[in-house]
Formats: C-alpha cells, structure tokens, sequence
C-alpha cells in the first residue's frame, strides 16, 4: 500500500523525485506524516475521576454494532432536579485509533434523564466515557463506572480497504457545503486512512463522511507561498481564534525560523498581527463582537448604555461594533489586504452588519463560525447545538459568498484535548504551546490544525491537493529550493485586553527577518488609551469583576442621559 501511494505522488507530479530536490522533500514529508509516531491524547487524570452522583444505564454502554443505533440514558440525580438545567454530560467513545461522541438528545424541562445515542463505524473495544461538565471546579466528574468497556461488533476491519476508500473520497474544499452536516465523522489516526489527503503532524486527522481534508506540509507551504497571485486568510475572533492563526505560522515555517514562536509578537496579540512568507499572508485581528450585543440592525445601540473596566469606558454596544466596520472598511477591505478568505467569530445579528461593510466586488469566502468553542455547555445539550446550526445554515441565506463550517461537530471528539486535557470546559482554547517532533511542532491543537489545514486547502488548491500539484511549474524548481527566504511579520499589540476595543486602522510595527521570528518587544506595547469612565458612572459600586490573560478590572454600568 505505501509503496503504491508513493508511486501515485510521482505520477501526479510527472517528475523523478531522486533527481528534484523539491519534490524529494514533498515526498519525505508525506512519508513523514504518515509514519512515526502518533501523539495521544489524555482522558483521564487523577483529578478528573471525581465521582458524579448521576447515573447512566442502557445496552449501550458495553455493547453496539456497526451502522447500528446504540443509546444508553443519564439518570438525574433526584435530589437535585431542581438546578436540571445546570446538567450537562459528555458521552465519549476512545478507540486506540478511532474516537467519537455521543450525540444528546432533546429533553423537556421537566425531565429526569438525558438520552444519548451513536452509530458506530468501526469495530473494536472502545473505553466509553460519561462524564458530568461542570463550569466551576471540579470541572467534570466521571458517571459512576465510566470509563465503560464498550465492545462494538460488526465485520473485521480491513484497514486496507479503509485506506482506499478516504484516499478515493473528494477533498472537502471541493464538495458543496450547503449544510452543516457535511462535516460529521470521526477523528481517527494515521493506521486508518489513506496518504493521498495525509493527516495532522500529530499523526490523527478529522475524517467527514462525504470528504477527506487535504493536508500541507511546510514544503508544501513554502511551494505555495511562491504562487504568482497573493493568497491571505484572515482570522477573526478571540483567544481560541487565535490557535488557528498560530497554527497557519506553525505549519508554514521551519525549526530554526518558529523557535522564538512563543516569545513573538504573534503569540498573544489583542490588537492586530499579520505574517507574510511570500505571497502567502495570514492575518490575525481581536475581534470580540459577540460582546456587542446592543446594537440595532442599523448598527446603532439602543441607548447610551455604559460599561466600564476600571477608569476605562469598555464595549459599549453600537461605538465597539462600529470601530468592527470600520476595520473592515478601512483595513482588511483597505488598499493593501482584501483576503480570500475570512474565518471570523460572530453571532448572525452581527454577521448581517459585517456583510453590509464587505465591497460587491469581493469574490472571497466568509466562515462565520460562531460554536467553534469547548468551553460553551449549551452545545453539549441537543437543543444549543441545534439552535448553532441552524444560525449557521441561516446565514448561507445572507450572501452567497457566506460558507459553513460547523466547528463543535468537527472539534467535538478532541474535547478532552483542550488547553486543560482532559478536562472540557476548564480553557477556552483546543490549542497550546508544546515542542513535539523534536521542535518541528510548536502549536499542539488538532481540531486549530485541522480548521488551518481547511483554510489552507481553500486558498492554495481550491480544485484538491492532487489538481494544485499538477498545476505545479518545476521549471525553476532549482531557484525555488535555494532561494534565502524572508519573513515579514507586522502588529500593532495593546500591552492589555481590557478595556476591549478594535483600532479601525492599527498603526503598524513590522519587520523582515531571514533567520525567523523575533523575540517580541513588549515593553514597548501600550496601553489602549480609550475614553475616560464618566464621573457619575465612576461613583457607583462595581457589579463585577472580569478577569482575563491581561490581569483583572473592575466592572460598572450604568446609563448615560
């Protein structure tokens, strides 16, 4: 089979790999990604085998059958139905090479037990976890007698044929994406699928139903990034957003050029940061328009409602989302940017707006992924996740250039592979830092890798990875290989979070480098000048007090006549 798959790559390339360098190296690391080891994930620890005193029963829990609906039920603990909307539960499938989750189903308010049912795809012994998520420490506890042994039943596997069929299965950047669902399958490692599309460095990949996700390495990368015509990706969003920015950098550049990767200005920025390799570009902007929720269809609040972080006026409704169009306007759809395609974190109130700033003439493709979250419990309840989906499916209706990614169907089996593994709802975020691969891999996340991968697919090989490697011209192979390359990283990074704004145009600091990345700099950050709280809001008492990976800041609101 390997050998077979290697002697397919040559044919696509229609070139002799023991005579080009190029294409010796965009062979190895194929090989490379689809041998060596496979990094694993952590289900369990000490602190995360706190008993829940919920029960789960049901067949479902020890046996099942391929393409056969198994379910298995939580029972609620009696004397605590009263808070019944605070449960929430996890139902989690581990194979050694194949995961998958249970799906919810739905349940009126005055119900004493939460069903679960999944179709299992491959046969094996799986330990099955039914875990109880909680948004305050412990976090989770385990129902009692999870992990269960569960044994799926159904013909031999034959890896082989597995293989095969992902291999023959289109590239997901090339099917149509009318409805979320068609991203629903499974995570599942090297062992199982095929070389053709290749997997995550980490050795797993998300394989849908309908598709298989094309895979670049750094070579790959570095071909593209010599393309004629400038390819940008733009990533809008917060924290968790950002795992997929940092992933594109991490994916994009080699061990020496990423060693200062988590010292970098790229590396926690709550303004503004680009990095450009060539005539590849990836943009990272803050972008918390969630937050602004008082806004009109027009883009005008409400009333002159004020929120404070300490002295500081913060997310006012109508003035925060304003300062968002007007980025758009005035710098991502500015002289110099104009992206092909834009991920981006809103609500469809919000998204509405944002279109309306987008030009006519932009031929781009916009991903408004709003549930792209581990943290978040509604979407552990069949009716948040449904009420997600149908937002994003609503929101195809908006502008044809608007496309769906539905981000918890495809994170959902990497739950406990958050920033805080295993447990789900401790971080905010699915990425973090590591050094795997002896420093080739520096952002650990699959599901930010494997969304960077999609969005890599999109721009560099909209037709499929083996249509773009065709297209390839080798003629100056030899200039491309030897050729010095040179970075160029550029931001305009707020020494803090709070009080949360957008520079509608960021005065940018940049830098060209061709030994890799810089320490960052941030004593020379500054603070968000901002407006002053009002007077009359400063002497009232606090209501709250948020806290974030800049420090902490008291909250006040109050209304402004």
């Amino acid at each position: 089979m390997c050998s077979l798959s290697v002697a397919v790559s040559k044919n696509i390339l229609h070139a002799d790999s023991s005579r080009d360098p190029l294409l010796k190296s965009s062979l190895y690391n194929i090989e490379q990604y689809s041998s060596g080891p496979i990094l694993r994930v952590q289900h369990l620890v000490e602190d995360s085998r706190n008993l829940s005193t919920c029960e789960a029963v049901g067949e479902g829990l020890h046996r099942a059958e391929v393409g056969v609906t198994s379910s298995i039920t939580v029972k609620l603990d009696p004397m605590r139905t009263q808070d019944f909307h605070q449960f929430f539960f996890s139902v989690l499938a581990v194979g050694e090479d194949y995961i998958f989750a249970g799906n919810p189903q739905h349940v009126d308010k005055n119900s004493t037990h939460v069903s679960f049912t999944f179709v299992p795809s491959l046969p094996g012994e799986y330990e099955l976890y039914v875990e109880e998520i909680i948004s305050i420490p412990p976090w989770q506890k385990q129902v009692s007698g999870s992990p269960f042994r569960l044994i799926v039943r159904g013909h031999e596997l034959d890896t082989d044929d597995l293989k095969v069929q992902t291999d023959n299965l289109p590239s997901c950047q090339t099917i149509s994406r009318e409805d979320p669902s068609w991203v629903e399958g499974a995570w599942m490692t090297r062992k199982l699928t095929g070389k053709k599309h290749g997997v995550l460095r980490s050795g797993w990949v998300f394989q849908p139903k309908r598709c298989s996700f094309d895979t670049f390495t750094t070579d790959d990368i570095e071909i593209a990034s010599h393309s004629k015509v400038p390819k940008t990706i733009a990533i809008l969003g917060s924290s968790t957003e950002r795992g997929i920015f940092l992933s594109l950098v991490d994916l994009a550049l080699h061990k020496h050029e990423k060693r200062n990767l988590s010292k970098s200005d790229l590396s926690k920025c709550w303004g503004f940061v680009e990095f450009r390799l060539g005539n590849l570009h990836f943009i990272y902007q803050d972008f918390r328009v969630e937050r602004a929720q008082d806004i009109y269809e027009s883009g005008r609040s409400k009333g002159v409602n004020i929120t404070c972080h300490n002295e500081k006026k913060a997310e006012e409704g109508s003035i925060f989302f304003r300062d968002a169009l007007k980025f758009l306007e005035e710098t991502l759809f500015g002289p110099r940017l104009w992206p092909d395609i834009i991920f981006v974190a809103s609500p469809i109130k919000q998204l509405r707006l944002l279109l309306g700033k987008i030009p006519p003439s932009w031929n781009g493709t916009i991903y408004p992924v709003r549930n792209f979250k581990s943290k978040r419990h509604e979407f552990y309840n069949a009716d948040g996740l449904l009420e997600s989906q149908k937002e994003a499916k609503a929101s195809l209706s908006l502008d044809p250039r608007v496309d769906v990614l539905d981000g918890f169907t495809l994170s959902t089996g990497m739950r406990h592979a958050t920033e805080s593994s295993p447990f789900i709802t401790m971080a905010n975020h699915f990425h973090r830092w590591c050094n795997e691969l002896n420093g080739e891999m520096l952002v650990c996340g699959n599901p930010t890798e494997m969304v960077a991968q999609f969005l890599l697919g999109q721009v560099i090989a909209p037709k499929g990875k083996d249509v773009w490697m065709r297209s390839i011209d080798y003629r100056n192979r030899e200039k491309l290989w030897t050729t010095t390359r040179t970075i160029r990283v550029c931001h305009d990074c707020p020494a803090t979070l709070l009080p949360f704004h957008i520079k509608s145009k960021p005065d940018l600091n940049c830098y060209d480098s061709r030994e890799g990345l810089h320490v960052s700099l941030k004593q020379n950050y500054k603070v968000w000048d901002g407006s002053p709280c009002p007077e009359e809001c400063m002497k009232t008492k606090p209501v709250d007090k948020v806290y974030t990976q800049s420090g902490s800041a008291d909250v006040r609101q109050c209304t402004v006549l």
